[in-house]
């Protein structure tokens, strides 16, 4: 009778963790986006239907840098009159080699904001990652942003005539010595 119990209890547990493996949470994630970034800013995001409460999203949107620049970039939810309805979980840069930067999370609860900043990218293919989880079974939707400004690079000329001035104020300074 002690081994039937047994068998029993094994077989119980072992449908237990079958089932609960099938009440995992579905990826309601949309496929890549490419992000047409033309005046140096694009605005993207993601709505999502009724009925996906605990439902999770990893969204991936592309961009192509062509020089040197700064990025800036946020992403926001907004839950008027629910408790939580996205929570934001992630935003991540990344560059064609995988090498990746994450975002800081400013607020988190009936509003999310996320913001990611960084300098000195070079020409490249990235992606941004936002990653987060459905709280509500209403719909819902975020919003994102990302800024890139091409940074300055000097001309040829104007280290001719950095260099120019300062073999100058070397002469100068070695006249007013001698004199």
């Amino acid at each position: 009778m002690q081994k039937i119990k047994s068998a029993f209890l094994t077989l119980a547990l072992a449908g237990a963790t079958m089932a609960s493996g099938l009440a995992a949470a579905a990826d309601v994630s949309q496929g890549a986006q490419t992000v047409a970034i033309g005046a140096g800013s694009a605005f993207f995001g993601h709505s999502f239907a009724a009925a996906n409460v605990g439902n999770t999203f990893s969204d991936r949107f592309n961009f192509t840098v062509g020089a040197l620049s700064n990025l800036g970039s946020q992403v926001s939810t907004f839950s008027p009159g629910i408790s939580d309805g996205i929570k934001i979980t992630g935003l991540t840069l990344f560059n064609s080699g995988g090498l990746s930067l994450g975002g800081t999370k400013i607020l988190d609860g009936t509003a999310d904001l996320w913001t990611l900043g960084t300098g000195h990218l070079a020409a490249d293919s990235y992606y941004l990652l936002v990653s987060g989880e459905l709280l509500n079974a209403q719909s819902s939707s975020y919003s994102a942003t990302v800024t890139v400004t091409t940074l300055a690079v000097p001309e040829p000329a104007t280290y001719g005539m950095l260099l120019g001035g300062l073999g100058l104020l070397g002469f100068l300074a070695r006249r007013k010595s001698a004199a």
